[in-house]
């Protein structure tokens, strides 16, 4: 009787125990999905990450790349003069070379003819008995003596003409030779600065697409006016270097007498003649939001144009900033500083003393988010003033 219940009581066991099982396994796929969607989760996450930490990179590397391109700019530029200076050197060394060459070979000319004649005169001298008749029918041995002076002294001019045709001969194969690496340095520097200048060409249009792609797009706008407010802050630290530096070396510029900057307030002439684009002071940029601080000017410029001293003083730093480009900084004495920048070229050196309205600079875009414009301040122990109380505006 038992055995026949045992089978019964396993049926009725798997029947009570079923949807348990079956629940359990959809657990286990409801387990196994959910991690699979938070895996699929995480690896989103992760691409997110890497997408923000590149536009992070791209935003916080846009003054670092305008930067390096103003830099490859300015060096190819300083270079691309050079080459232009040397072709210029050259095409007048190929000219005097030409001219020089010319010249000998009109002497050679002059002296071959000479020696033809001369030959021709010894040959007939010789053949016609001349030195047998100048020996016996000299009068006496004075006459003699005389008479075999003067054919040595004919003897070494025709020799010394000789030596100078051969010394001639020997400058112009020099100066024909000096004239053909002249012209192969010729073409060798036209093809370098025509290559020097697809170089600049290609650079700008890099630096035009990377100020197009900035001005566009605002969280780079944003980022890079942020790293040239960094830039400022690293500006203030050079500055207060400098006058340090000054103080401790007691370099510092001492005005002519009767010429100090206070007394010239709201009488300097601008550094440059042009429109005032943006002023000192508090600002609100609409397109992005926020405010900052202007610590100086911009007067509109053209590339190249000619930025003058406000006042006599010491060149105190001249060299390339990040976020300003070329900058040049000069000490006016009692303390007063102008400073300008996004320039093109310098023409002064550390240490250079300038006079008012001499000029220290040419204008340019190095470092601008704007283009060409001249960025212009003033300062007082290191303190930024505002150049409008200071400065002859139109």
């Amino acid at each position: 009787m038992l055995h026949k219940a045992i089978p019964l009581l396993v049926i009725l066991f798997v029947i009570a125990h079923a949807p348990a099982e079956a629940k359990r396994e959809k657990i286990e796929d409801e387990v196994i999905k959910r991690e699979q969607k938070l895996n699929d989760i995480d690896r989103e996450i992760e691409q997110k990450k890497e997408e923000i930490t590149k536009v992070e990179k791209e935003e916080l590397s846009t003054v670092n790349q305008l930067n390096a391109i103003d830099k490859k700019l300015s060096t190819n530029q300083s270079e691309l003069k050079r080459l232009n200076r040397k072709l210029e050197k050259l095409k007048k060394d190929v000219l005097v070379t030409d001219d020089q060459i010319d010249k000998i070979d009109q002497d050679i000319t002059a002296r071959k003819k000479l020696f033809t004649e001369r030959l021709l005169a010894l040959y007939k001298y010789k053949h016609s008995g001349g030195i047998l008749r100048t020996i016996f029918s000299s009068r006496s041995y004075l006459d003699l003596s005389q008479r075999t002076k003067f054919i040595v002294m004919v003897l070494n001019q025709d020799r010394e003409h000789i030596n100078h045709y051969l010394e001639q001969l020997a400058l112009t194969k020099e100066k024909k030779e000096a004239l053909q690496d002249n012209r192969t340095s010729l073409e060798k520097t036209k093809k370098s600065i025509v290559k020097k200048k697809s170089q600049i060409d290609k650079q700008k249009k890099e630096k035009s697409a990377l100020l197009k792609k900035t001005r566009k797009e605002k969280k780079l706008y944003l980022a890079a006016v942020k790293e040239l407010e960094k830039s400022s802050q690293e500006l203030q630290s050079l500055i207060d270097g400098l006058k340090e530096k000054l103080t401790s070396k007691k370099e510092r510029f001492t005005p002519s007498k009767g010429k100090g900057f206070a007394t010239l307030k709201g009488k300097l002439p601008l550094p440059l003649s042009g429109k005032i684009l943006s002023t000192y002071g508090k600002k609100v940029d609409p397109k992005l939001n926020t405010t900052f601080f202007q610590k100086g000017i911009e007067i509109a410029a053209q590339q190249g144009d000619a930025i003058k001293a406000i006042h006599e003083g010491k060149i105190l730093y001249a060299e390339w900033f990040k976020g300003y480009g070329n900058i040049v900084i000069v000490d006016h004495g009692d303390s007063y500083y102008s400073l300008s920048a996004h320039l093109s070229q310098i023409n002064k050196r550390v240490g250079d003393r300038v006079e008012a309205g001499e000029v220290i600079a040419l204008s340019g875009d190095t470092g601008s988010l704007k283009g060409p414009c001249l960025y212009f301040e003033l300062r007082y122990h290191g303190e930024p003033l505002d150049p409008s109380e200071w400065l002859r505006t139109p």
